[in-house]
């Protein structure tokens, strides 16, 4: 189940949505409009699927997770890592 983070993310992204009946008919164009813009793929009229996004989409964001989880590890390493509860960071993020 997509978190709420994941949620609000997708809102915000701009996107574009196609049902799976539409990318099986025209897979060709969705790929090229993929080079663009992240395409969604719903099924069953909301439930996202999967997406569809260009080869330097895909390696920036490998990049920043990369990147994330090497700050993660040098603030563990430094002592300098904060634990946040789930509730805490739901409130922090304004979520409840």
């Amino acid at each position: 189940m997509p978190s709420k983070m994941y949620k609000m993310y997708i809102r915000r992204m701009k996107t574009m949505s196609v049902a799976s009946s539409q990318f099986r008919q025209s897979q060709s164009q969705i790929l090229d409009e993929a080079q663009h813009t992240p395409v969604a793929i719903t099924s069953r009229g909301s439930r996202v699927r999967a997406f569809v996004v260009s080869p330097s989409f895909f390696a920036r964001a490998v990049e920043a997770l990369e990147d994330r989880e090497d700050v993660q590890t040098a603030e563990i390493a430094r002592g300098e890592a904060v634990e946040i509860s789930h509730e805490d960071l739901k409130k922090e993020l304004g979520l409840t």
